[in-house]
């Protein structure tokens, strides 16, 4: 009897040590397991975008810097920022942003009195330091302007389980967060990259009720700008159509 319990406080000293290095070197081990579990999504990376060529009937547009072909018969919005069908309710809209502007735009307001405070960070469930803080922590440089709306494509191509492994405290919870909000995405919108010529683009599908895959979103970003990117808006129940114009964009 004496032996077995002696080999038996050996056996369970060594699974407490072993214990003991897991948490040590990884604390997230739990919460990898959970969102390994729970999570379908979680390791999904944003595939690239297979382009197509353009149809026959096309005509070559520029529009607010970005250059792109659609269907010949489309013609210019009022505002010549965009385009639309004279046969359906296909319409395509460029718009030029910079983040930098936005948010000192949004300062601006707010200084002029309560009534015009808009937090970017109001729906959001942490801080703007805690997001920075945690992409930080997983090797994610975030930007000095715009981080609330690029963490979809950080989240998207970049966030998957391994990363929590070594993480604590509220890193840790917020990666819980974030690991939620990508499978919800996941759901409501099919995404796409392009590498293109002096570009990075994101192409986003939305697919939740009432839009049926028609509505889809190219964000553009110049190589080497931190600030400045395009936004193309794509109305079109033809979804060849509408990868068409996509597949066509560049930057003039």
């Amino acid at each position: 009897m004496k032996k077995t319990l002696t080999i038996g406080s050996a056996v369970l000293g060594g699974l407490l040590a072993a214990a003991l290095v897991i948490f040590i070197f990884f604390p997230g081990l739990p919460t990898y397991l959970k969102v390994k579990l729970k999570y379908e999504h979680i390791d999904d990376r944003i595939p690239v975008f297979k382009t197509v060529s353009a149809g026959a009937d096309v005509g070559s547009f520029a529009l607010n810097g970005v250059k792109l072909k659609a269907p010949a018969d489309w013609e210019l919005n009022t505002t010549g920022h965009g385009l639309k069908s004279s046969r359906d309710k296909s319409s395509l809209l460029v718009i030029k942003n910079n983040y930098q502007s936005q948010e000192e735009a949004l300062s601006d307001l707010e200084a002029l009195g309560s009534e015009y405070d808009y937090d970017p960070w109001s729906g959001y469930k942490y801080t703007e330091e805690d997001y920075r803080h945690f992409y930080k922590t997983i090797g994610i440089e975030p930007p000095t302007y715009g981080l609330n709306t690029r963490m979809l494509w950080y989240m998207r191509d970049d966030v998957t389980a391994k990363d929590c492994l070594k993480l604590r405290g509220k890193d840790r919870k917020v990666f819980l967060e974030v690991a939620e909000s990508k499978e919800e995405s996941v759901k409501v919108e099919n995404m796409w990259k392009i590498k293109g010529s002096g570009f990075l683009a994101y192409v986003g599908q939305i697919m939740y009720t009432g839009f049926d895959g028609n509505i889809w979103t190219v964000n553009i970003f110049p190589d080497g700008n931190e600030n400045e990117y395009y936004t193309a808006t794509v109305k079109c129940s033809d979804e060849a159509i509408a990868k068409q114009i996509i597949s066509s964009i560049e930057l003039e």
